[in-house]
């Protein structure tokens, strides 16, 4: 049985529970996550964590490895966002290349895929609500506002590595 079922047979009731883990808990930033983005309790969230994406209480979650097999979670639908697991964007960029017709280097326009930076993402992707996973954290995003640790709406130059549509 997981720690929060354990903890609401003990306590007795789902907010004691979800109280009393939320204040306790470490490196819970995806249950967090999944408890903004699916509108449910920190418990039900908690153990949904740690039954499907197999976290062990007080550790951390292994996004890249588990979150992508989810397809459903509390009725509803969940989609990772990007074509072959990366989520880019188009960016044009002015590179130094060397020209065999000129013999010499020459600037020339390219397009590159680059990832989102947070800020981007919060910008192109403001209606619905969003995991957003970046390096070693993950938050809520909900109708464009940043939902998750003190820090997170804050730290907006980190680079999206990758989100999941609910």
């Amino acid at each position: 049985m997981s720690k929060a079922k354990d903890l609401i047979k003990e306590l007795g009731s789902k907010q004691a529970a979800t109280d009393t883990l939320s204040r306790n808990e470490n490196n819970d930033c995806v249950v967090r996550a999944v408890q903004h983005a699916f509108g449910v309790d920190y418990i039900d969230a908690h153990h949904f964590c740690e039954t499907k994406l197999n976290r062990v209480s007080g550790q951390g979650t292994y996004t890249g490895i588990y979150l992508p097999r989810i397809q459903q979670a509390f009725g509803k639908k969940i989609s990772k966002m990007g074509r072959g697991g990366r989520l880019t964007r188009a960016k044009k960029s002015k590179v130094t290349r060397w020209s065999n017709e000129k013999s010499a280097f020459v600037k020339k326009r390219v397009t590159l895929q680059v990832r989102y930076q947070v800020k981007e993402f919060v910008k192109e992707f403001n209606q619905g609500s969003y995991i957003v996973v970046v390096n070693a954290h993950a938050f809520a995003l909900i109708d464009g506002k940043v939902i998750g640790n003190r820090e997170d709406d804050r730290r907006l130059n980190r680079e999206v590595w990758s989100a999941y549509i609910r």
